[in-house]
């Protein structure tokens, strides 16, 4: 059983045609796809530069560490070794001691990276690693190492006097200083050693690691920047489809917006938010048009009341007044019924009554078997019925039924097989009529199965079921279609008013 009634246009729906190709989405200068990408590059490089800070502030601090601890090994030595060599005066003995770790400042250039002075017990130098600048048997000038206001002391002597050992380093200016007093085994002071070292011992390693540390920030920032530029907008993909999805008008914005719904993620739940946004835009239009298609239908019942009434009442006059034979009379009671079928429903446009006011009766599923006949005669098609109803009225709306069941008749015989024989069954069972009707033929389209809503237009095909349905939902009736064995079985079920 298929339907037979025209297919419902879809409003500008544009389908037949070739589907429009997709345009690729712009992108805005103030919008995500463009914003999201840079700021997290920035991020990359941003990071990427704090940690190469990071490493280089703390190769810095290591490199300190290892010059503090060779400064502190050399004056362990030389706390040992040179208050021997200052009780025996032997000046170049010291000098030997303080430039094997400072290097002979004669044969290479002066002011190197490293100077050792050592201060004796009258404030004069004894030794240094550096006579030029701290000759022997002179009090020793300090402004080589010492930078104005770097600490609140005069000079490096008056550290040792408040560090009785070894004190801690100072910074001064480029020079890193280490004092300590010398004495003998019997705790006896000889004198002052002071260790100065250049950050030149350490500023070439530094600028080595610094530079290294650069280049390998540089490489990262170049690598991972368009890493994380390419995830961001692959991950900004479905929001640019959605878009682009929103923008569109035809076909493929249901398509794509039901693909993203999908998703397992808050872009999953914005297009089946904009999913339904859609359907009940949709629901709305078609609403629209349902209001405009009863607006003309009751302007259209409006006009055909009037004659249609005049027709009725000529129709009883006669039958009234005039003599008729038999089947003349079984002609004018077939008459009378449609014609009044169709006043019922032409009132039921304009609002005025219900069509479900006569109660049903064998009668009117008789009526239908004459009113199908043509349909036989064209298709070939045979009609087997079995009417079992009491005599009397039927608690049923005769309107909605009789469209109905009519409705369903002329589906099967046009979609009956030339020669084969449509079955027509009505009974009541207990609370209920069920009529059914069986036809051979193909099956019906799987939609048509269904249970279409009476409250929602179908699409394409099938408006013939679809108000059938709706007739029967309004007094309380289904109607259900069922395919088995070649076989189409359409059933009314209808409860019988109390």
């Amino acid at each position: 059983m298929s339907a037979v009634s025209p297919e419902i246009p879809n409003g500008g729906d544009t389908s037949a045609h070739a589907p429009a190709r997709p345009r690729a989405a712009r992108v805005l200068p103030g919008s995500l796809l463009l914003r999201l990408p840079l700021i997290a590059a920035t991020l990359v490089a941003l990071t990427a530069l704090l940690m190469a800070a990071g490493l280089g502030l703390l190769t810095r601090q290591y490199l300190i560490e290892d010059v503090d601890a060779g400064a502190f090994q050399a004056m362990a030595a030389w706390n040992k070794g040179l208050p021997t060599l200052i009780q025996q005066d032997n000046v170049w003995g010291a000098y030997e001691a303080l430039t094997s770790v400072t290097g002979d400042q004669v044969a290479s250039p002066p002011h190197s990276a490293s100077l050792a002075v050592i201060v004796g017990a009258g404030g004069r130098v004894f030794a240094s690693s550096d006579p030029a600048l701290f000759p022997t048997a002179r009090a020793p000038v300090w402004s080589p190492l010492w930078s104005p206001g770097s600490l609140q002391v005069n000079s490096p002597l008056s550290v040792a006097s408040a560090h009785p050992g070894l004190s801690p380093p100072i910074q001064s200016g480029n020079w890193r200083i280490y004092v300590s007093a010398l004495r003998t085994d019997s705790g006896a002071g000889v004198g002052t050693l002071v260790y100065a070292v250049s950050d030149a011992l350490y500023r070439q390693r530094l600028r080595s690691m610094t530079w290294w540390i650069a280049t390998i920030t540089l490489i990262a920032v170049l690598v991972f920047v368009p890493i994380v530029w390419m995830l961001t907008r692959r991950l900004l993909a479905p929001l640019v489809r959605l878009q682009d999805a929103m923008r569109r008008n035809d076909d493929a914005t249901r398509r794509i917006s039901g693909d993203l719904a999908a998703r397992n993620d808050e872009v999953g739940l914005l297009a089946a938010a904009f999913s339904r946004l859609l359907e009940q835009a949709e629901h709305a239009r078609r609403a629209e048009k349902l209001a405009a298609v009863g607006a003309l239908a009751a302007a259209t019942a409006h006009e055909i009341n009037n004659p249609l009434g005049g027709m009725l009442n000529a129709l009883h006059t006669a039958k009234r007044f005039g003599q008729f034979d038999d089947t003349t009379r079984q002609t004018l009671e077939l008459l009378d019924r449609g014609l009044e079928q169709l006043r019922n429903t032409a009132q039921a446009l304009l609002a005025q009554t219900r069509p479900d006011q006569r109660d049903l009766t064998a009668q009117d599923f008789t009526d239908l078997i004459e009113i199908i006949r043509p349909c036989q005669h064209e298709r070939g098609v045979r009609l087997h019925s079995h009417i079992d109803l009491p005599a009397t009225h039927i608690a049923a709306a005769a309107g909605p039924v009789r469209q109905a069941t009519l409705n369903i008749l002329l589906n099967a015989c046009h979609a009956a097989e030339p020669g084969s024989t449509l079955e027509l069954e009505v009974e009541v069972f207990g609370d209920a009529l069920r009529v059914q009707v069986r036809n051979r033929g193909p099956a019906p389209p799987a939609a048509l199965l269904l249970a279409i809503a009476p409250t929602r237009l179908p699409e394409g095909v099938g408006f013939g079921l679809w108000e059938s349905r709706r007739l029967l939902s309004d007094v309380g009736g289904t109607l259900k279609l069922a395919h088995t064995g070649g076989v189409t079985t359409a059933t009314i079920d209808i409860p019988l008013r109390r």
